[in-house]
């Protein structure tokens, strides 16, 4: 049979091509029959399943036929709670895009999670011609994670069950995690949550921390980041947390949490208060004495060591004293041991109340206590808190209805007298106390008899100091004040001085301490206050009546209640003027408990005493304070008088003092004043009085007198100039040109001075007040140099001239200090233009002088201004409560303003005059002030001030004559707000 042609080539390349695919179908065929998901293939042209593989049967529980009969018949499967949200999903993507989880109910009951996604499938042109499905089976998965989340759920409850407060941290200390009872205690104690809840940094919140646990926190902050960093395997502290109800300590844990390769820390915080107070309460039992509560043995030698080492570092001295009961074991044999028991504790208790704070008394064991005392001022001292407790231990004991009488012998020993070693220490006082025990019990002893004798003598002095209460061995001496402007004595310090019977008159610096120590300083200051008054009474009698008495008030008499009564009674029992009786009290004194000081001051100066601060400057008051206390003098200490011709410090301290008195309006005394150097200085710096052994020594009351009958005054060259002679100081090294300008300066009518270099010139000048100074410019020597940068700081009111040559003017001027630069003038200019030179520098220092004097009053009527205006404040306020009638309102104002010799005017909101005195009608005598328009009457200058709301300025009125116009406002609401002006004549 013959071969059959073979097929043309296009017909072979066509079934090969069929042949690949039937081969790729049947590939795709076995391939997706056998992977375990669930894959379905929708035709859209024929809306159909074309193809479902085995694994749907076993995902979905149905058959591949009823879903080629129906394609969606798969949704019957899914769970109701799953369908409607599948449905959407399908609805939204009809050619692929479905990602979905949903559960399927198997028909035989079982559940299944299923993992659902579809695609769209293209041809070669790109054109969606089915729609592929896959169903992955995620149920094992689905259960790790409800298992896991059941663990994690567990973890939790057992974390938040745990009594620790825990929160977990990543490697920058973020809190990513906490336990309930860490929420739980932040919320309690109003911790801000971004400062304790997940999502702050742990470690900068404690960093930040402040307050009782701040370096505590610090602590913790450096510790957990070293645990993160792997510096440290754990971190643990105990700190205290304490709430305003209850004191509570935590222990923090910090360990290191490794997680997916990451490095975190786990923080705990335990509550261990009560661990913390077992340990208290065993650390108590261990230090201090079950009985009496006070340390026992071992802590006291703890701290009597770690005393000892503190005063072998910084210097110092401490005390250490032995304490034995004497014949204690009677009372403990006779009345039992509970008897003995309660003894003790009162003992205790009463050694407690006779020391200071700062001291310890311990139990050392049986009847014996022991005593440290550190850092004693003086011997003395320590023999006062001694004395103290032998007398307490001295007096009687109830135990049991019975009074019992139980003394105590007391050795002392002191660092670094007797010794500088701990058991040495303690064997001296054991040692000094046996002694005490010989001599007879009740007493104590000091260790060396070199410092038994000191004290013996203390305390004979102690002794005589009582019986002269009883006695009268009391005097009072009476040292006299001084003006500085007439010389006289305005009045007297009254002091007091002992006349012991053997020793004769004893210095003040040492028994006034000890009255003080003993409290009799209280009836001796009562005794030295009338006294005083009595004097002062006579001398008034005497024909002396303008004589005022100080007396000086001790810190016990300022406590006493009795204060205010002892000067009523003082005053009503001698007749002595309030006003002439002037208390003092020094400045520390004052500044101590401040506030009580001001309402006993304030009732004192209700009944007319005058009230000064002694010691001024020594002290550390403050100037709020100080212009609140009713005070009338202030009294210069005599440490900066002492040195103020010799140390410009002193003498600006002093000028500073002055100056700040007066402008509290307060007078100004000197103490100390010794040499006419002193006066000079405190003269030309405006001091009121002095007082001082250059004028007289403190003197009994007879030799007071006499002072006063004689007439005794300052020489009238050491007073403040008046209309005095001008006095010239020349400090010139030609002897020529200085007996030449001399003799024509007394031609002038001025007083002259002179000097051959700068050594006479400082000489001068700290015993004269001088009005001018002309001196060498050329001074080169140390001497001269040093007049040159001292004259001006002795003396700042002179006027200065310098002479130089004619040719050296600019070279002198360079040398020269800049202050005085400007003050040179050639000597070859003759002396008739020196002489002028030198009556201008007068006439400069004159206008220095009125221009200090006018503005001291201008500030004084500043003052008076300000009351005034609270004073028409006061009014106004009265009047508008009261409804007095505008007639009556204006008189009383001017009764108030008649008090200045200025005029003053008052001006209301709207630019009225509502007030004005008498000298203010007189500027003004044309025309009414009171009820006309300020700006129909007053000047532009005026006017600006009234504008301006305030100030000062200086005018010319049209009247004529120049004054310093102040404008100051006043008044809070709207029917008394306005401004004051005064006007004050130049």
């Amino acid at each position: 049979m013959p071969k059959p042609p073979p097929a043309p080539r296009e017909t072979r390349g066509i079934e090969n091509v069929l042949t690949r695919l039937r081969q790729g179908e049947n590939r795709f065929v076995q391939l997706a029959d056998n992977i375990p998901e669930s894959f379905w293939l929708i035709d859209i042209a024929a809306r159909r399943v074309v193809y479902a593989n085995p694994a749907y049967a076993t995902h979905w529980g149905g058959s591949v036929e009823d879903l080629y009969r129906n394609r969606f018949d798969w949704l019957r499967f899914i769970h109701p709670d799953d369908l409607d949200r599948m449905r959407e999903a399908v609805r939204r993507n009809p050619r692929g895009g479905v990602n979905e989880v949903v559960r399927i109910v198997h028909p035989n009951g079982g559940e299944r999670w299923l993992h659902i996604r579809s695609f769209d499938m293209k041809d070669e042109q790109g054109n969606a011609h089915s729609v592929g499905g896959v169903g992955t089976d995620i149920t094992d998965l689905v259960l790790q994670r409800e298992a896991l989340r059941a663990s994690e759920a567990v973890q939790k409850g057992v974390l938040d069950a745990l009594p620790a407060h825990i929160a977990i941290l990543d490697a920058e200390g973020i809190i990513v995690a906490v336990n309930e009872p860490w929420s739980r205690f932040a919320a309690e104690n109003s911790h801000d949550p971004s400062s304790a809840g997940v999502g702050c940094n742990y470690i900068r919140v404690c960093e930040r921390s402040w307050g009782e646990s701040a370096e505590e926190a610090q602590d913790i902050a450096v510790g957990i980041r070293a645990v993160i960093d792997g510096l440290q395997h754990e971190f643990s502290l105990v700190y205290a947390c304490h709430s305003p109800t209850e004191k509570r300590w935590f222990r923090v844990l910090v360990t290191p949490l490794e997680a997916r390769g990451n490095r975190g820390a786990v923080v705990m915080h335990l509550n261990v208060t009560e661990t913390v107070e077992a340990q208290q309460r065993l650390t108590h039992l261990a230090h201090f004495d079950s009985l009496t509560g006070l340390p026992n043995r071992l802590l006291f030698r703890e701290r009597l060591k770690a005393a000892l080492a503190m005063v072998q570092r910084q210097g110092g001295r401490l005390a250490v004293m032995f304490i034995d009961l004497d014949r204690f074991k009677v009372v403990n044999d006779t009345l039992g041991h509970l008897a003995g028991d309660a003894l003790l504790q009162q003992v205790a208790a009463r050694i407690g109340g006779c020391l200071r704070a700062s001291d310890t008394v311990g139990r050392l064991g049986g009847d014996e206590f022991a005593v440290l005392v550190p850092d004693p001022e003086r011997e003395y001292d320590v023999t006062v808190v001694a004395r103290r407790l032998v007398d307490t231990l001295a007096q009687p004991i109830t135990l049991e209805g019975q009074e019992l009488f139980v003394s105590a012998s007391i050795g002392i020993t002191l660092y670094p007298d007797d010794c500088d070693d701990l058991e040495k220490l303690i064997r001296n006082a054991d040692t000094a106390m046996y002694r005490a025990k010989e001599l007879g019990r009740n007493n104590f002893q000091f260790f060396t008899a070199a410092m038994n004798a000191r004290v013996k003598e203390q305390l004979q002095l102690e002794t005589d100091l009582r019986r002269a209460v009883q006695r009268q061995e009391f005097i009072l001496h009476f040292q006299p004040k001084v003006s500085c402007s007439h010389g006289g004595i305005t009045g007297f310090e009254a002091l007091l001085r002992w006349q012991h019977p053997v020793r004769g008159l004893v210095s003040p610096m040492e028994f006034i301490p000890l009255l003080e120590e003993t409290g009799l300083i209280v009836p001796v200051g009562t005794w030295v206050l009338q006294q005083a008054c009595q004097q002062a009474a006579a001398w008034h009698l005497a024909g002396h009546g303008q004589l005022t008495v100080a007396v000086n008030l001790s810190a016990r008499q300022l406590q006493s209640e009795a204060l205010v009564q002892d000067v009523r009674q003082a005053l009503e029992d001698s007749g002595l003027p309030p006003q002439a009786l002037e208390l003092e009290l020094t400045e520390s004194l004052l500044m101590s408990h401040v506030e009580d000081n001001i309402a006993l001051l304030n009732r004192l100066k209700a009944m007319g005493v005058q009230l000064s601060v002694d010691d001024f400057g020594t002290g550390y008051s403050s100037l709020a304070y100080l212009k609140r206390l009713p005070l009338d003098t202030v009294k210069v200490d005599r440490a900066f008088v002492q040195d103020i011709t010799a140390d410009p410090g002193d003498a600006s301290i002093t000028r500073a003092v002055i100056t700040m008195a007066h402008n509290l309006r307060l007078k100004v005394v000197a103490e100390g004043v010794e040499t006419e150097g002193q006066i000079a200085l405190l003269v030309a710096n405006h001091c009121d009085e002095m007082q001082g052994y250059y004028f007289s020594r403190p003197v009994p009351a007879p030799e007071a007198l006499a002072l006063l009958d004689k007439g005794r005054v300052l020489p009238g060259r050491l007073r403040a100039r008046g209309a005095q002679v001008p006095t010239v100081l020349l400090v010139l090294t030609a002897p020529a040109l200085r007996l030449t300008l001399g003799r024509a300066l007394e031609e002038a009518n001025l007083r002259v001075l002179l000097a051959g270099g700068g050594e006479e010139g400082l000489a001068a000048l700290a015993c004269q007040r001088v009005d001018a100074i002309v001196a060498d410019a050329g001074l080169t020597d140390s001497a001269g140099q040093a007049f040159l940068e001292r004259a001006g700081q002795l003396q700042p009111e002179a006027g200065f001239l310098l002479l130089s040559s004619a040719d050296n003017m600019a070279a002198a001027a360079a040398e020269l200090p800049t202050h005085l630069a400007g003050h040179l003038l050639s000597r070859d200019v003759g002396t008739e233009v020196l002489v002028a030179g030198v009556l201008e520098a007068l006439r400069q220092h004159s206008l220095l002088l009125e221009n200090q004097r006018l503005t001291q009053e201008v500030h004084s009527a500043g003052l008076e201004l300000s009351r005034l205006g609270q004073e028409l404040e006061s009014l106004l306020a009265s009047h508008a409560r009261q409804e007095i009638r505008p007639q009556q309102a204006t008189g009383i104002a001017h009764e108030v303003l008649q008090e200045l010799p200025a005029a003053v005017l008052g001006v209301d909101a709207s630019g009225m005059v509502a007030y004005a005195n008498a000298a203010a009608e007189r500027l003004w005598p044309a025309c009414g002030l009171i009820g006309n328009e300020s700006a129909d009457l007053l000047p532009p200058e005026l006017l600006a001030l009234l504008q301006a709301g305030g100030g000062s300025r200086e005018i010319t009125l049209n009247q004529g004559g120049r004054c310093r116009a102040l404008c100051q406002p006043f008044g809070n609401d709207a029917k008394t707000r306005g401004h004051l002006l005064l006007l004050l004549p130049l």
